[in-house]
């Protein structure tokens, strides 16, 4: 009787040890197709990174790791413009893209204004190209090339995607999603360097059956509707 027991709670232990150690799955949700690829880096400073850590603590529901800091507004202080993976706190962990505007007062202190889901199926992009500064004095950053921003794999498809595109110099911060096509498509957030300015563009890149890729669409970010 008493091996008995000393089996079952032996048991018991190694079963709660099982469920203590067992990763939760998080899922990438899917809208029209795309499904919300996963972040890999971050381009922000260790004080950006303090900053947008002030603006997040305290939240609930989702968790948010930051990825770059795309835009600076000089106001009463600085308003920071973050891209951010954001993963929900649920027996279901799903994850998404977000944009997070935030305002450092004159004294440091630090107070969450916005914060926006990106919808990759429908990402908010401009009909004509921004050139440096967009409206209200918001400034965008310069982005150095990061390699480990993207992996190996997908880094090839985007230099082999823009390979023969003239224009702006682009630079990948994120890939936000693929779609399974006749092939498949990835849609990047890149920063873009030229003769007219700087910009923020989502940039589609296909890759066929046979893996030939092509830019199928780059247009600049429609920054103002995510902030305001």
């Amino acid at each position: 009787m008493r091996k008995t027991n000393r089996f079952s709670a032996a048991m018991g232990i190694l079963f709660l040890m099982v469920v203590l150690t067992t990763a939760v799955p998080v899922f990438a949700s899917t809208t029209g197709g795309w499904t919300v690829s996963k972040a890999r880096c971050s381009f922000l400073t260790p004080g950006e990174e303090k900053i947008f850590n002030k603006a997040v603590k305290g939240l609930m529901g989702v968790s948010y790791k930051p990825a770059a800091l795309l835009a600076k507004q000089t106001v009463a202080g600085t308003n920071y413009v973050f891209l951010c993976q954001g993963t929900t706190v649920t027996k279901k962990p799903e994850i998404a893209w977000y944009i997070l505007n935030v305002n450092e007062d004159l004294k440091n202190k630090v107070s969450l204004l916005s914060v926006k889901k990106i919808e990759i199926s429908s990402v908010e992009v401009n009909k004509n190209l921004h050139q440096g500064t967009v409206d209200g004095g918001l400034e965008i950053i310069a982005f150095e090339n990061k390699p480990e921003a993207l992996s190996k794999s997908v880094l090839k498809i985007f230099s082999k995607g823009i390979k023969k595109y003239a224009g702006y110099e682009l630079r990948p911060i994120s890939l936000l999603g693929t779609q399974v096509v006749a092939g498949q498509n990835y849609r990047f957030l890149c920063y873009g360097a030229g003769p007219a300015g700087k910009d923020l563009f989502v940039v589609d890149i296909y890759r066929n059956v046979k893996g030939k890729c092509s830019i199928s669409s780059c247009k600049s970010l429609d920054l103002e509707k995510y902030i305001n």
